[in-house]
This record gives C-alpha cells, structure tokens and sequence, in this order.
C-alpha cells in the first residue's frame, strides 16, 4: 500500500512540474500609459518608519 502511495505522490510532483515547467513564455507587454505609472523612486521614510517598528 505504501509503494502505491509513493508512485502515485511521485506521478503527481513529477506532472506538477512538467505543467509548470512547459508554459508557454509569454510575457506581457505595457502600453507607454502604464510604463508612466510605475515609479522607480522608493520613498526613504517608508523604510525609517519600519525600522521604528518593534515586532
């Protein structure tokens, strides 16, 4: 019983990956519009008020 188990916990990590793995590599593609509403510039404070943070 624990073989049969074991093939099938083996078949199916095995189809996992092979569904991941065989996607097709697409990536998407933005138009100027949203290219201008990503900011590459990360506000410092955000940071120096995490810090602050006791967790």
């Amino acid at each position: 019983m624990a073989v049969l188990a074991l093939s099938i916990a083996i078949v199916l990590i095995y189809l996992g990956v092979f569904k991941v793995l065989n996607k097709p590599g697409e990536k998407p593609v933005l138009t100027p519009q949203e290219t201008r509403i990503i900011n590459p510039q990360l506000d410092e404070e955000v940071f120096d008020e995490l810090e602050k943070r006791n967790y």
